[in-house]
């Protein structure tokens, strides 16, 4: 997809929520639940249809390749998470995300692992090869492995980034953690 079409995907994400955002402070309570009404129909509408969809091309594309080239478009990957459809696991994609990780981190002597992904958390781990980790490595890692995460896999909740934490040098963001931080839940704006 093109860094405009993207863009586009965004700005649109953006302002579906400052509408949300309208009709819940709207003063005329039965207008506001009518408004949601029609947004909730209108998506199941849409899932029904993309459901089908997914189902007549899983039937029809027996090498996968449409289904793989699909699954490139923001656009149409943002769809179908949004209603359930996406035809790989998160699992499957936070493995991905990870394996792509894996040459970047192994420059600096780190081995990335996903050590668990259940009930929409991740827990990888980082484990360092006989190497000292330098502080501005380890204050921009945390971000760097969750941003790839969350490309890969929108609908991840929580990242738990275990073995960061080398002489409390770590930096602990809102929506990932190191072994001994909090976990806390990730941010639905993002």
């Amino acid at each position: 997809m093109a860094a405009d079409e993207g863009d586009e995907v965004r700005q649109a994400a953006r302002r579906i929520e400052t509408l949300i955002a309208v009709l819940e402070k709207h003063p005329d309570r039965e207008a506001s639940v009518a408004a949601r009404e029609l947004v909730t129909l209108a998506l199941d509408l849409h899932a029904l249809g993309l459901a089908r969809l997914m189902t007549v091309l899983a039937q029809a594309d027996s090498g996968g390749a449409i289904t793989e080239r699909l699954m490139q478009e923001d656009a149409v990957r943002g769809m179908l998470l949004l209603h359930g459809l996406h035809p790989e696991e998160m699992e499957v994609r936070v493995r991905r995300a990870v394996e792509r990780l894996r040459p970047h981190l192994g420059v600096h002597g780190l081995r990335l692992e996903v050590a668990e992904v259940a009930d929409g958390a991740v827990r990888l781990r980082v484990d360092a090869v006989d190497v000292a980790i330098k502080p501005p490595l380890l204050w921009t890692l945390p971000a760097e492995i969750e941003n790839a995460v969350i490309e890969a896999a929108p609908d991840v909740e929580r990242v738990i980034i275990e073995g960061l934490d080398f002489g409390g040098a770590a930096r602990h963001g809102a929506r990932s953690g190191t072994q001994s931080a909090q976990e806390e839940p990730r941010s639905q704006n993002s």
